[in-house]
Parts: C-alpha cells; sequence; structure tokens
C-alpha cells in the first residue's frame, strides 16, 4: 500500500545548487568525441529551418525532400530501411481490464518480476502507456513484454499486448523505453528493448498503435558475439510538431576489438513514424564510428550510458544527447552533443559538464517549445558521495546548455538505486523526479517535483520495493489536480508492477493545452465493448459540439455531449449497461464538421 509522507532532511552534504563548470577539452587517453566532415554551415542552417517550416505546415514531401538535400549537402553517410518484422518476435491483441486498487496504487501486472519498465503520456489525448519486460524463470523459455494503457489518467488500466519470441528472448535489466506520438488522428507507442538470445545482445525497437494492434518489432542492429547493441533509448519532437513528428533512437554498441574494447553511442531517427512502413534512418558519421562519443580500452571495465531528448531554443530543433562512462574510477563527466541538423552529421557542439565524484545512468529531459527561446532541460543521475552512500542528483540549464547547476534532489546517507526524470511538455521548467533507495535491504520508492523553477518536498510512495528488478520510473498524466505518476516494482512479498498516481502538492499549468489542427472524432476504446467504451474527440476551433449515439433503426439511444466546448482533444464515458447487444453509431457535429463512428456493444 502507498504511503504518502513528508520529506524530513537529513543534515550531511552542502544541498545548495552550484554552477557547474563546462569543459570542451577531450584528453588524448580519455573518451573522444566525433568528427563531423566539412561542409557548409551556412546551407546547411538554411536547409534545416526549411525543414522546420515544412514540418510545422505538415507538407511530408517538401520535408522529405529537404532532407534528402541536406544528405547530400553534408554529405552524409546514412543509411535508410523500412522497419520490417525481423526480430523474431510475434504479438498478441488483448483487451484484459486491470484489476485496480485504491486510486493511489494499482498493480498492474500481476504477480511477474519485471526486469525493466518504461512509461510515456499521449501529450494530445492523455493516454498513459507502461511497457513492462516481464521475467521468465525457465532459461529456455522466452520473457514477454506487456502493454498496457489508461485513458482515465491511470485510475484503471488495460492490458493491451504481450509480446514474446518462440526462442528464448531475455530482457536486460533497464533496457526499456518508450515514447507516445500522436498526430490527432493516429496515435502510436513506440518501444526499444534489449535482449540477450544465444549469448548475443541486440536491441529491438517496436510499434504499435492505441489499441495494440499495428505490431510490427526490427533488431536496430545486426548483433554478434563480441558485437552487442544495448541500453537503447528513445524520444521524439511530438511536443512541437503534430502532424509532421520524428522519432530519435540512441543505443551503445560494445564492441571487442583487436586494439581493445570500445564503447561508442549509435544514433538513428524515423522522420515518417505515422506511415504504414516507417524506415529507421541511421547517422553514424563519426570517424570513430560513433554518433558523438566513444571510449576505446584494453581491459573490459567501462560501460557506456546514454540518453536522449529534443529542444527548441529560438526556434531552432537541437538533439541534445548526454553520454555517461561508468567504472568505479576515471570518467566522471556527463558528456554531452548537440546536433541542430537532426544527426545528419556528427554533432559540431560536444561540452561536458565537469563532475569530481562517480556517477551512474544519466537521463535527460527537455519541456519543448518554451517561450521567449528559453529552454530548459533537466538531467537526473544517481551521484556516489562514498563507498556506500549514493544520491540522486541533478543538472539543469534554462539556457539550452549554455550554462548548467547542479544539486541534490535527496542527500540523506541512503542508498540511491537508480534516478529518473521527465517533462510536463509545453509546461516551463516544470519536472519530475523518481528514486529508488535501499532501506534495510529493501527497496523504498520517492518522488519529488520541480514545478516551474522550484523544486516542492519530497515524499516517500513505497517501501519493501524491488533492490534487483526493475527499477522506478517518473511519469506524468494530465490530471486537474495532481500530475504526478510513478511506475515501481514490488518485492519480495507484493512482486508486481505498481503504478502510483498522486502525490501531495498541484502543479500548476498542468493539463491539455495542445490545441488540435483539426476536426476529429475517433474509433471508441475498446471496440467491442461491454459494457462500457470511450470516446476520443478534437476540435481545433471553440464552438458547439453535438455528440450522440443512435441504435440501428436512427433512434436517439443517448446524448454525450450537446454545448459550447473550448477548442482542444476530449474524452467521453458511453455505457451500454441497459441497452441490449448489437450495432450503434456515434455522429458528432461542431461547425462543418460531421463524421459517424460504429460502435458494437457485445455482452
Amino acid at each position: 500500500m502507498a504511503v504518502l509522507m513528508p520529506y524530513i532532511a537529513y543534515a550531511q552534504k552542502d544541498t545548495r545548487e552550484v554552477n557547474s563548470q563546462i569543459v570542451y577539452d577531450t584528453p588524448l587517453h580519455g573518451p573522444q568525441h566525433s568528427v563531423a566532415v566539412n561542409y557548409d554551415k551556412a546551407k546547411v542552417e538554411e536547409i534545416t529551418a526549411q525543414i522546420s517550416a515544412a514540418r510545422i505546415n505538415g507538407n511530408v514531401e517538401k520535408a522529405t525532400q529537404l532532407q534528402n538535400e541536406l544528405e547530400r549537402v553534408t554529405e552524409s553517410k546514412s543509411t535508410s530501411a523500412p522497419l520490417t518484422n525481423n526480430a523474431g518476435l510475434t504479438s498478441i491483441v488483448c483487451n484484459e481490464p486491470v484489476s485496480p486498487g485504491d486510486y493511489n496504487l494499482t498493480i498492474i501486472n500481476g504477480l511477474d518480476a519485471n526486469w525493466a519498465c518504461a512509461t510515456s503520456t499521449d501529450r494530445v489525448t492523455g493516454r498513459l502507456y507502461v511497457v513492462s519486460a516481464k521475467y521468465s524463470v525457465s532459461v529456455s523459455a522466452s520473457d514477454t513484454l506487456k502493454v498496457f494503457t489508461s485513458s482515465n489518467a491511470g485510475i484503471t488500466w488495460t492490458l493491451i499486448n504481450r509480446i514474446q519470441s518462440s526462442v528464448a528472448y531475455k530482457w536486460r535489466n533497464d533496457e526499456l523505453d518508450i515514447e507516445a506520438v500522436n498526430k490527432g488522428d493516429t496515435s502510436y507507442v513506440f518501444a526499444v528493448v534489449g535482449y540477450t538470445n544465444a549469448g548475443v545482445h541486440n536491441s529491438v525497437l517496436i510499434r504499435l498503435n492505441s489499441i495494440g494492434s499495428g505490431f510490427f518489432a526490427s533488431n536496430l542492429y545486426t548483433a554478434a558475439a563480441g558485437n552487442s547493441f544495448i541500453y537503447p533509448r528513445i524520444t521524439s519532437d511530438n511536443g512541437k510538431y503534430t502532424n509532421l513528428s520524428y522519432v530519435y533512437v540512441i543505443c551503445t554498441q560494445d564492441t571487442l576489438l583487436a586494439s581493445g574494447h570500445t564503447v561508442r553511442d549509435k544514433f538513428a531517427v524515423i522522420t515518417n513514424p505515422f506511415a504504414v512502413t516507417p524506415a529507421l534512418t541511421y547517422r553514424n558519421n563519426g570517424l570513430s564510428g560513433s554518433y558523438a562519443w566513444s571510449y576505446t580500452e584494453v581491459p573490459d571495465t567501462t560501460m557506456q550510458y546514454n540518453d536522449i531528448a529534443y529542444s527548441d531554443s529560438a526556434n531552432t530543433d537541437f538533439i541534445v544527447t548526454v553520454s555517461n562512462f561508468y567504472r568505479t574510477a576515471g570518467f566522471n563527466n556527463l558528456y554531452l552533443s548537440y546536433s541542430s541538423n537532426y544527426g545528419t552529421t556528427a554533432p559540431t557542439n560536444t561540452p561536458q559538464i565537469a563532475e569530481t565524484k562517480v556517477n551512474l545512468k544519466p537521463r535527460i529531459a527537455s519541456t519543448q517549445l518554451d517561450a521567449g527561446g528559453a529552454q530548459y532541460m533537466m538531467i537526473g543521475l544517481t551521484r556516489q558521495w562514498s563507498a556506500t552512500d549514493w544520491d540522486p542528483y541533478y543538472q539543469r540549464t534554462s539556457n539550452n546548455g549554455t550554462t548548467w547547476s547542479g544539486g541534490y534532489v535527496s542527500s540523506t546517507t541512503d542508498s540511491t538505486l537508480y534516478t529518473d526524470v521527465v517533462s510536463i511538455p509545453r509546461v516551463p521548467n516544470t519536472f519530475r523526479f523518481a528514486y529508488q533507495v535501499t532501506v534495510g535491504g529493501t527497496g523504498a520508492l520517492w518522488t519529488r517535483s520541480f514545478n516551474a523553477g522550484t523544486f516542492v518536498a519530497s515524499f516517500n510512495l513505497a517501501t519493501g520495493m524491488s533492490t534487483n528488478y526493475a527499477p522506478v520510473r517518473a511519469g506524468y498524466r494530465y490530471d486537474a489536480s495532481d500530475s504526478c505518476f510513478t511506475l515501481g516494482q514490488g518485492y519480495p512479498s507484493s512482486v508486481g508492477l505498481f503504478a502510483y498516481t498522486g502525490c501531495t502538492g498541484t502543479l500548476t499549468g498542468i493539463g491539455n493545452i495542445e490545441i488540435p489542427v483539426k476536426y476529429n472524432l475517433s474509433q471508441n476504446y475498446p471496440n467491442p465493448f461491454n459494457p462500457t467504451t470511450k470516446i476520443n474527440y478534437s476540435i481545433p476551433v471553440t464552438g458547439y459540439v453535438s455528440l450522440n449515439v443512435y441504435d440501428m433503426t436512427g433512434k436517439l439511444v443517448s446524448k454525450l455531449v450537446n454545448e459550447n466546448k473550448n477548442a482542444g482533444n476530449y474524452i467521453v464515458d458511453f455505457s451500454g449497461a441497459n441497452l441490449s447487444s448489437g450495432t450503434y453509431f456515434c455522429k458528432m457535429e461542431s461547425g462543418s464538421f460531421n463524421n459517424v463512428i460504429k460502435l458494437m456493444l457485445i455482452k
């Protein structure tokens, strides 16, 4: 059971925020950044500005032509291929409601142990998605991915898909990330997940629609013994572009070479995520074979962790990555990269945030499309104070990385296992942290919000959680009073994936503030249904909306909406509890728009 309680601070460390030192030098024997080939920078800036304009206008053909021109001007060595189901995975579409607990806690994955979990929020409709990587005890059986969704801010959940392999695919701990994208009439959730099969480590990209169908799964790269592609992460620019969003992927290539052990980041982009068959374009142009950062050494003791975010500064698109080369001693800095041409060339801006302490698994988030040219980003990481004392730490910027400052999210003597951060899109300087600590051998989950530039109190969500399986993940939800959402793995007495919806404190400005670009009436979900279903609709301008349900004879059976509505996206519940099984029709009228969808009630 979740228990919300105020955070009590214990004096131990200097908890004041301090300005961070930015470093550009790269030592010969340290991590190296890739070098971009010579190209006409003025021409590239001109083309990328034109691409942005075409995307804002939803001109797919123009944006595609300009992308090809960008490749030509930069002499890029990018390769592009349609995504195919080449990963050996199969999916089963489900429509299984998850039994809810109370408002603040729902066990959404039974009594399963999970190697990883991830969450994303559809910024147009507010629909929540969760993907879990379920652990299988049998060494010969495939682990299972489960995909869940909630259309009511995390109060109730539905399992919409199970994904498995006929061979023993084993998901890797914390190697799972997801991103929901929506263009008003079409929505998808993309997932990247690392797995091991027959001793080979690889990563796979998965796409599903909001009802669990439209499945495909494509390996990111071709892995082999001694050549692994691990720790994938994913993001999009759906916060700025609705009709023509791009999806961005980064992962670590871990390779044993004759010269030693090499870790490097690899980057890819999907410029047509809503297409029937999207394509993945690989952009790895660095001389070292990396997108931005790499390191080679003789002993195999270093792990490279990466994360990726999209930011918008003064109407310029930036792809920002953060890397960490983790080992017991050595390279403590946070290694950043900025690309203003969608990763077509190696990034030209590769600063480092100087760090004296060992740190682990940085996560980066950006609020996207902030007013006045400011761009807010935050990095969450787990930072070592002493041998057994690790803390959740942050770095933040309000000027797209020109300057950074850092401090403790929490500074107690508990040993922090994992730190996560998520932004609230289009709500300036607002983020949510979740962190997992160990207390008496078991885990405890905490959450803390950074609201409009100020930290609010931390709160303890739960104790008795796992210290070995899926790490805590931060999310958000569109709710009028409380936007908090957190995932955690129970252990040992309460194994299962827990969804915590709510924490003390209201975040201002939270809500579905995106104005849709056109009228739309989406197919109800679920369909068929018994006895309730949800209907989504959108209106681009304020006006009168009529949404009614009729039976096969044309008789009106329910008036769902008949009033003036502000421009926005809406979800309406329809119950057929008092109706007979059969076909019904829902008709929407607003302005000059009208449309009808078919509803199937099966009891």
